[in-house]
């Protein structure tokens, strides 16, 4: 029998919501002024046109919205050109790319590719709980992964920011039957976490943004009660990626460790899952074989093995499929310069 989360409501996954500023200090000078202006002035009007482009395109084919973002994804590229994050795109992608070093041509190519695929992540919101009834995604892998599953026992399921990544909460909860919990890093657009909100209450996923009373209701179902746990272990967190560590030191704190220590609390299995775009409005849901890893601490620590074990898997899956990668811009990689004509100043 389908299991929905008890005792909680919805509202407590949303995203705080900010103050806001009275509409004279549009007039006021200094910080405060800025805020009121930026809020009123800018933001309210372009979240109001999102949302309402997003509601039409819900109404649309599937296929559409991401066909839109295709066509737009050059001119967001040449606006952004000059920021930094834009810079450390394609620095990433040429140090890190599967098939580095890469030509000035096959760098663009692969940067193009990467703006392409970011806006198709965020076009495809307006149509993501639709598009396992409109038969574009695959599902690989599940029954094997189920057949070993133990009964009566939670899944602690961990994923990366690949593809339409929102897809996965959808999949696991409807798709493979799931009845999972799971957190989310709000956006800094309130009217882009509103949109995400929506979508999240239709096709009925608690996910819960980061806070102690989130820590709190994901103990008690995942240790408690046994429902399933979703983490991305690829969160930004103190302006970084830890999570692939591409021969960096791996983290200590994050989603990582709270996805490890959830598995070792409960006995769980420890299940990676992506998905891939694998063609126009096409995708590929993938969960892998439970990681292997000791767990009994009696040689080190079971935590950090835990981790090593997701860095294992995911560092070079994210290589792999590096353009599709939504978290590219914020990965922090030594060597890079945010501002070559200004001598040492770096990126922090």
């Amino acid at each position: 029998m389908e299991r929905r989360v008890p005792d909680v409501s919805f509202d407590e996954t949303r995203a705080p919501a900010p103050g806001v500023p009275p509409y004279p200090a549009i007039f006021a000078l200094g910080e405060a002024g800025r805020e009121a202006r930026r809020y009123h002035l800018v933001d309210t009007p372009s979240g109001l046109f999102k949302t309402a482009l997003h509601d039409l395109l819900r109404r649309c084919p599937v296929w559409l919205a991401p066909a839109i973002a295709r066509c737009l994804a050059p001119l967001s590229r040449f606006r952004y050109r000059r920021r930094i994050f834009a810079r450390r795109i394609d620095f990433n992608l040429a140090e890190l790319h599967a098939d580095a070093p890469l030509e000035a041509v096959d760098l663009a190519a692969a940067s193009r590719r990467w703006w392409t695929g970011a806006g198709e992540v965020l076009a495809e919101y307006a149509t993501l709980e639709r598009l396992r009834s409109a038969g574009r995604v695959e599902i690989e892998g599940w029954e094997a992964v189920r057949s070993r599953l133990p009964a009566d026992m939670p899944v602690v399921f961990a994923a990366v920011h690949l593809g339409p990544f929102e897809l996965v909460f959808e999949v696991v909860r409807n798709g493979l039957g799931r009845n999972i919990v799971a957190t989310w890093q709000p956006e800094p657009s309130r009217h882009a976490n509103e949109i995400l909100s929506r979508l999240r209450s239709r096709y009925g996923c608690h996910i819960f943004p980061p806070g102690q009373r989130s820590a709190r209701h994901l103990r008690r179902l995942v240790v408690g009660e046994g429902f399933d746990a979703l983490l991305f272990v690829d969160e930004v967190r103190d302006r970084q990626i830890h999570l692939p560590a591409f021969g960096r030191e791996l983290p200590t704190r994050g989603n990582a460790v709270v996805a490890v220590k959830l598995a070792l609390k409960t006995g769980a299995p420890l299940v990676p899952v992506h998905v891939l775009r694998i063609g126009p409005a096409r995708y590929r849901f993938v969960a892998s074989a439970p990681l292997d890893f000791d767990r009994d601490g009696a040689d080190g620590d079971p935590v950090a093995r835990g981790v090593a074990a997701l860095d294992r898997h995911f560092a070079p899956l994210v290589r792999a499929h590096l353009e599709q990668w939504y978290m590219l811009p914020e990965l922090r990689v030594p060597g890079f310069v945010a501002h070559p004509d200004r001598g040492p100043a770096r990126d922090q």
